[in-house]
Parts: C-alpha cells; sequence; structure tokens
C-alpha cells in the first residue's frame, strides 16, 4: 500500500523476492522496539512492489470510493 508509484524512491531497487507473512498474533503482543527487530523492514509479508497498473487500480477504487463518500453524505 505504500509503492505507489509517486511513492517511491529514485535509485532504490525492491527486493524481487516476496517475504513470508508474518505471525499476526504474536506481533501484536509486541511493544514497538521490538515490532521494529521483528519485522526488520516494515513489510508485513508479500511482494515488496507491484506492477503499476494494479497499483493504480488499487488507487482508483480508493478514489471512487472516497468520492461516493463526499459527494453522498
Amino acid at each position: 500500500m505504500e509503492n505507489f508509484p509517486w511513492t517511491r524512491l529514485a535509485n532504490v531497487t525492491m527486493p524481487a523476492k516476496q517475504k513470508p507473512m508474518s505471525d499476526l498474533d504474536y506481533l501484536r503482543q509486541l511493544d514497538p522496539r521490538s515490532l521494529r527487530d521483528y519485522l526488520k523492514d516494515g513489510n508485513y509479508g508479500g511482494h515488496y512492489q507491484h506492477e503499476d497498473e494494479q497499483m493504480m487500480k488499487i488507487w482508483r477504487v480508493g478514489v471512487a470510493e472516497t468520492r461516493e463518500l463526499l459527494e453522498n453524505m
């Protein structure tokens, strides 16, 4: 959710491999420092980056849902 084309850092290459999913029940019990140590890089699991078109589909749905709420409140 943080890897939209406009949020990426220049000259940073994301890992191509998929990170195993974190144990969500375990990490809910951790204090902030332990959570950072457990996650290492902030990725809870999954791919580090998706294709731009996939990210834009997510963006368009979010914009449409927000617009619907704003216009019909």
